[in-house]
């Protein structure tokens, strides 16, 4: 109850958020210490910088961070989600905040990660590495995908996934819904997929797969075997 009722605090308080976006939305914004912040699909962040402190707040989705070493930057810059924080090392870096855990993927350099009431010293992780965390604890580092980054170039790249994976994750970019039917669910494709025209993009699927596009109206559409 507790998860829910602070994910709905911060539902309240992302609408009133410094920088947000809207579904299918991305956008770049250059901070103060000379940082760019990405904000991908769906995200709200809070920033919070003065004398003593650089402090990203972020209330919804997921943002990329170069961090800057401009004027102001002698205080840590970190990333706060509601498990915990991440402090970059001269880095670029993203997190993700989802329903009740965060992710971080390092890109360059290195981070910190304290998750909220974690005890014990902060996880270093290194560039190439990423890690999902809970208020109390980190999971085991993995490699990233080479690719987890590509949405801030507006694409969508994926190696040998199934359709039903790559639809839900396309969704997070389209406003409606998106329905895989179970018997094309498992079907597996590769390819860069432009992210700007989410009609486009799936137009091109029944082109190399056997699947077949319904809309049932605007915004809800179901990919289905061909019969």
């Amino acid at each position: 109850m507790l998860a829910a009722q602070t994910g709905a605090w911060d539902g309240v308080r992302a609408l009133r958020a410094d920088y947000r976006t809207a579904t299918g939305e991305r956008r770049e914004v250059a901070l103060d210490d000379g940082s760019v912040l990405s904000l991908n699909t769906g995200s709200a962040v809070n920033v919070r910088f003065d004398a003593n402190r650089r402090l990203i707040e972020l209330l919804a989705g997921e943002i990329l961070v170069v961090s800057g070493h401009g004027a102001g930057s002698g205080a840590p810059l970190v990333v706060a989600t509601r498990e915990g924080r991440v402090r970059a090392l001269g880095t670029r870096f993203a997190v993700r905040q989802q329903d009740d855990y965060s992710t971080v993927d390092v890109f360059e350099s290195a981070v910190e990660i304290r998750p909220r009431d974690g005890q014990g010293a902060p996880l270093r992780l290194a560039a190439g590495r990423g890690v999902a965390f809970s208020r109390q604890a980190t999971d085991a580092p993995h490699a990233i995908d080479a690719h987890a980054d590509a949405w801030s170039r507006g694409q969508l790249i994926v190696d040998d996934v199934t359709l039903g994976d790559f639809l839900a994750d396309l969704a997070r970019y389209r406003p409606g819904v998106i329905h895989c039917a179970p018997q094309v669910a498992r079907l597996r494709l590769s390819g860069v997929f432009r992210l700007e025209d989410t009609d486009k993009l799936l137009a091109i699927l029944p082109q190399t797969l056997p699947v077949q596009l319904r809309y049932r109206t605007r915004w809800w559409v179901s990919l289905e075997r061909v019969v």
